[in-house]
């Protein structure tokens, strides 16, 4: 129960910071001067969320018992890391080099954190999603993929 209540509120926390970063400003106006905006309420209550969350992760991140293991090892915890790596590292290809790139380091890139050594499976989808990607929008549909 620990285990799922920490994800809870990591997901919880994360809805919170997007909704106060990206929704809010996006989809509700500014007021007039002199008036409440009428983003303050929902600001409210997204830092109430995301407040509550953060106590709910730190409540849950012992053990429940003094010879229980941790709700996360440190397996899992770098195995995220290192996600969290492919992801930023194929995010910064895409920029800088194109969609092309991305799509291949996030496909390889996965496979090798998540385990899979075999060089044919790891060449090889990138490869086959690729293409078919390719085939897809640019022969089928008849569109460009940006």
């Amino acid at each position: 129960m620990k285990r799922a209540n920490t994800i809870s509120g990591i997901v919880l926390a994360v809805i919170a910071i997007l909704t106060l970063v990206v929704i809010i400003p996006w989809q509700i106006e500014t007021g007039p001067k002199g008036m409440m905006s009428p983003r303050l309420v929902p600001q409210i209550m997204m830092i109430a969320i995301f407040v509550l969350s953060i106590l709910l992760v730190i409540t849950n991140l012992g053990p429940a018992a003094p010879h229980d293991p941790p709700p996360f090892s440190r397996d899992e915890l770098r195995a995220l890391a290192l996600i969290g790596v492919v992801f930023a590292l194929s995010i910064a290809l895409y920029h800088w080099v194109g969609p092309l790139a991305f799509g291949v380091v996030l496909v390889a890139g996965s496979l090798l954190v998540l385990g899979e050594h075999r060089p044919w499976v790891v060449g090889g989808m990138p490869l086959i999603l690729m293409l078919s990607l390719w085939a897809l929008f640019y022969k089928v549909l008849g569109t460009a993929i940006l």
